[in-house]
């Protein structure tokens, strides 16, 4: 139907749209398809009959050991190598070369050749364009690392600087003591919270005896020492829990969360006690939440009520509101 099969399979190696070649056992050309002849520069050559090594003299060793081993019935492939050119370029091939049988009779060869070498230069491309963007990506990176840092370290020095103003905001200078501001704030939150719990609060209000003549006498810094030797004792003997505050002049207030009336009492005792052992005297007066009052500003009023009962009957004592 379609007429002689050796001119069919001549037909078709021609027209192949891939380089494929086919030789006898001398290597000498059988056909090959248009594409051969165009990449291997043999459109104005006389072709067919002649040795393959006869039109390409610069075939090195390795592929005419190749083509021997193919010859002696050898399938071989590579998917990727590269020749050499005499004129020092360099071409990249996907190849196979594979012997050919006629009546189970070996005939010779087929090579099939393909130039990937614009395809090898793409791949090379692209790999320096991911090189690149990939170093583009690590600068970035590191300088984002960088720019995060600084921030972190600008976050850290703002919540520090924070701190550092809200502890000025709520301490005395002087004693280290928490000052009038937080002891009022402090109040308030635990006069709210024993609310709720149905628990006690102790407040123990404190005011140096004869002071003002301490002052008036050696001086004021005779005096900040002193508040500084008081602030540090009530530091030192009071609950991890408890909160002590410089109220103002040589008051001080101690706030003592779950403390009822008698453990306040019994604490401002051992405080006396403790001022006196340093040559040091105070009054106290005591006040709990809810015996004298439900606001800090109730209990506040009944404790200096009885400090100012106890500074009355002589100084050096404690007295309850």
């Amino acid at each position: 139907m379609y007429g002689d099969s050796d001119e069919l399979l001549r037909l078709f190696i021609d027209q192949a749209p891939v380089p494929i070649a086919m030789f006898d056992r001398e290597m000498r050309y059988i056909a090959a398809s248009r594409r051969w002849v165009i990449d291997y520069g043999f459109g104005d050559k006389n072709w067919r009959g002649v040795s393959h090594y006869e039109l390409l003299p610069d075939i090195p060793n390795r592929w005419r050991s190749i083509h021997q081993r193919a010859l002696r019935g050898e399938w071989i492939t590579a998917t990727d190598d590269h020749f050499d050119r005499a004129d020092g370029t360099v071409q990249f091939l996907r190849w196979e070369v594979r012997p050919w049988f006629r009546d189970e009779e070996q005939g010779g060869v087929i090579i099939f050749a393909e130039d990937i070498t614009e395809r090898k230069k793409s791949e090379a491309h692209v790999m320096e364009l991911n090189a690149e963007l990939e170093h583009r990506v690590h600068e970035r990176t590191a300088q984002l690392e960088v720019t995060i840092g600084q921030l972190q370290h600008s976050l850290s020095v703002a919540e520090n600087l924070r701190r550092e103003l809200r502890e000025q905001a709520i301490r005395d200078p002087l004693t280290g003591l928490f000052n009038r501001r937080f002891m009022e704030e402090s109040m308030s939150h635990e006069v709210a919270r024993a609310r709720r719990g149905n628990t006690s609060l102790g407040i123990i209000m404190l005011d140096m005896d004869n002071f003002k003549t301490l002052n008036d006498t050696r001086g004021h810094e005779a005096g900040d020492l002193v508040l500084c030797e008081v602030a540090r004792l009530l530091l030192e003997n009071i609950r991890a829990g408890d909160v002590a505050c410089r109220y103002g002049g040589d008051e001080f207030i101690i706030l003592m969360p779950g403390a009822s009336l008698e453990a306040a009492v019994h604490k401002a005792h051992q405080l006396g006690l403790q001022l006196k052992a340093q040559v040091l005297e105070c009054s106290t007066g005591v006040a709990s939440y809810p015996d004298h009052g439900s606001s800090g500003v109730e209990l506040l009023r009944s404790a200096d009520a009885a400090l100012y009962r106890a500074k009355a009957a002589g100084g050096a004592r404690v007295a309850a509101g």
